[in-house]
Formats: C-alpha cells, sequence, structure tokens
C-alpha cells in the first residue's frame, strides 16, 4: 500500500510529502529504491511492523539508502494510526542504528532524537562563499556548527529574514563542502522576534532545498538550547517562507541527568 502524507504543515499549508509503502511482506532493496524513485519524493518510508508496538523504517531518496530522516518517520506512524493499527500511545522506531521512541497524541506525533553531538566545520570562508553571505550577515551570538541529532548537518546562523529568504546558492559548492564535511547538507536560520526560521539544503542526496525538515530542525533545538540561545522547551521552527506557505516543525525538550538533554521533533495531524 502506497500513500503521500504532508507533514509540518501550518493551518493546513506547507508541509513536505513524504512517501509511506506498508506491506506485509517485505521489499527487497532494490525494489525499494525502484519505488522511491519512481515517487519522486524528497524521502520514502518502507514500514515493517515487528511487534505490536516496534516498527522497523528504512527510507529511501530518489537516488540511493538513508540512514534516517524525521518527517518520514513521523508520516510512517500517521499512517499506522489512520489504518488503526496504532492509537494513542508510546512506540518503537527501529532504525538501522538505534531504536527512537515515538509519541503518537490525539492530533500530535513526537518523534525522539539522537543525542545531540555538536563539532566544528572545515573552512567556514568556503560556506559563506556557496551562499554569497557576507561575514556580517552572519548572528555572530552563534557559530556555524555540524550538529547531530540523527544526521549530521551544518547549522549556518543568518542575521535575518530578509538575508535568510535572498540567499544565493551555489549548489554545487554545497554539494562538495557537504562531502568534505560528511554531511546530509546545511541547515540555515535565525532567529527573529524570537521565532526560528530556517531554510535546509542537501544537494548532496538529491534535495536542493527541502521544505520542512525534522532531523535538522531537532539538531538546531538542541544546538540552540545547550547555548542558552532558547530557553523554550517548546520551541518552533517556520521553514519555508521563501515558498511562500510556511511549514511548522514542533519541538520538545526535556532535560535529564548530568546536564543532558532530550529533543523531540513533532508536527500537526
Amino acid at each position: 500500500m502506497e500513500y503521500v502524507v504532508d507533514v509540518f504543515t501550518h493551518k493546513t499549508k506547507g508541509g513536505n510529502k513524504a512517501g509511506v509503502i506498508f506491506n506485509k511482506e517485505e521489499i527487497p532493496l532494490s525494489e525499494c529504491q525502484k519505488i522511491a524513485t519512481r515517487l519522486n519524493l524528497s524521502e520514502t518510508v518502507f514500514i515493517k511492523k515487528i511487534d505490536s508496538n516496534i516498527f522497523e523504517l528504512n527510507f529511501f531518496t530518489p537516488k540511493c539508502e538513508i540512514e534516517f530522516c524525521g518527517h518520514a518517520s513521523l508520516a510512517a506512524f500517521y499512517i499506522l494510526k489512520k489504518l488503526k493499527m496504532i492509537g494513542e500511545g508510546k512506540y518503537i522506531a527501529r532504525l538501522k542504528f538505534i531504536e527512537l521512541s515515538v509519541i503518537v497524541e490525539k492530533n500530535k506525533i513526537f518523534l525522539e532524537q539522537d543525542d545531540i553531538i555538536l563539532s566544528d566545520v572545515i573552512d567556514k570562508n568556503s560556506i559563506l562563499e556557496s551562499l554569497r553571505l557576507k561575514n556580517d550577515e552572519l548572528d555572530k551570538k552563534m557559530d556555524i556548527r555540524i550538529a547531530y541529532s540523527g544526521l549530521r548537518d551544518i547549522l549556518i546562523p543568518v542575521r535575518d529574514r530578509n538575508i535568510l529568504n535572498n540567499l544565493k546558492i551555489n549548489f554545487k559548492k554545497i554539494e562538495e563542502i557537504s562531502k568534505v564535511n560528511n554531511v546530509v547538507g546545511y541547515h540555515v536560520y535565525c532567529i527573529e522576534n524570537d521565532k526560528i526560521y530556517c531554510r535546509n539544503f542537501a544537494p548532496l542526496y538529491g534535495i536542493e532545498e527541502e521544505p520542512a525538515t525534522g532531523s535538522s530542525n531537532g539538531a538546531l533545538f538542541g544546538y540552540l538550547y545547550i547555548n542558552s540561545i532558547i530557553k523554550e522547551v517548546q520551541p518552533i521552527a517556520y521553514q519555508g517562507e521563501n515558498y511562500g506557505q510556511i511549514s511548522k516543525v514542533l519541538g520538545k525538550i526535556e532535560q535529564k541527568e548530568n546536564n543532558k538533554i532530550k529533543v523531540y521533533i513533532g508536527s500537526e495531524f
């Protein structure tokens, strides 16, 4: 069974489409890739039921298999709920490298993110050149960092929404820089009037720009909270303003022992 789900919609608009495939019989990997290429969505997720509360997820872009996709994971559990295979409660998404908790509420679904890991980028100047950004267009309260919460992305803080929405993007350079830094792509953002706005570029994986992203915003929420840039434990990121249809990515942050945090990303459905 094939489905297409809009995730991270805002006032019934915006969002990011994910393909969802649920079959009782296992589909060969080569066939999964053919299906994802045919659907031609940024990501397609394949669901396999392991137990009543455990579901294995595998993700494909039109070009290749990837380890993780936040919005496709949320789409998968929305379809499971719609098919009445699950109700409100807590479930487990089994990925290739980790198991993550999923919280299903009446009108929202949240996905746990892996522990936040921050690291330095290689050659900040080349990153600025790839977006034709000047140094004074960056928000100096934050640094350009690589952040991981399931996938590695380069977080790039700019001063305001005008700069964010008028980037001059060299996708070939972004692809090269992504390879060198071993990241999926760029997550460019700003904080304006206490709201987070962002854009995401992943040409290395055949996605020039994502209208809404889960794991990248999960990493961003974690980075901003750890560095006391935000104190809100239920942050929201708005993405895709340049499309004319804003998407809304929900966050949830829990304080754990030893000053560690647990980040969830979510969507209204």
